[in-house]
């Protein structure tokens, strides 16, 4: 099972989720500062990645990676916090409706398709969101998808050339852990 941990940027205190599905276990922790997103990362225990949300950008980057050394960790830019951030990854058994949470003024939603994320982040922004960030694992080809049927602000995750050996062997693991088509 793969370790993923989520840290999302919040003003207000909120409680963490744990998503599982068949090949993870998905921890995002909402933190309002890089010190909480550090005391999270050294409490949560073996990781095998880390992504990072919600205007938590460089400065936190930095520093979780110099507390996780040899996890990938990925962030969606230097962007600074949002009023109302959309954050989507996928996940093939996601029901967008049951896998749908709040953090302030964070929406983190579990996409059961990358082909589903734009028709999702579009109806994210009609709801009031104002960026839209998508997992490090969809990339710039679906990012490109969701900036044309949105006209707001888009990101994806991105790992730093530190991380990239890292992040190429979780993806490696990953893809061989899949069902057969």
């Amino acid at each position: 099972m793969f370790r993923n941990l989520f840290l999302v940027r919040v003003s207000e205190p909120a409680a963490r989720v744990v998503h599982e599905d068949d090949l993870s276990s998905t921890v995002i922790v909402p933190v309002a500062s890089v010190d909480e997103a550090v005391a999270a990362v050294g409490s949560a225990g073996d990781l095998d990645l880390i992504e990072l949300y919600g205007g938590l950008g460089i400065a936190a980057a930095a520093a979780v990676v110099a507390a996780a050394p040899g996890v990938p960790v990925g962030f969606a830019g230097d962007v600074g916090p949002t009023p109302a951030a959309a954050v989507l990854f996928e996940d093939p058994g996601a029901d967008e409706d049951k896998h749908r949470w709040r953090f302030g003024s964070t929406t983190v939603v579990a996409v059961p398709s990358i082909q589903d994320a734009p028709a999702t982040a579009a109806r994210l922004v009609a709801e009031g969101a104002t960026r839209v960030e998508l997992c490090g694992g969809m990339g710039p080809v679906p990012a490109a998808a969701v900036r044309a049927a949105v006209e707001v602000p888009v990101t994806t995750v991105l790992f730093g050339f530190e991380s990239l050996p890292a992040a190429a062997a979780y993806r490696a693991r990953f893809e061989s852990a899949l069902p057969p088509d």
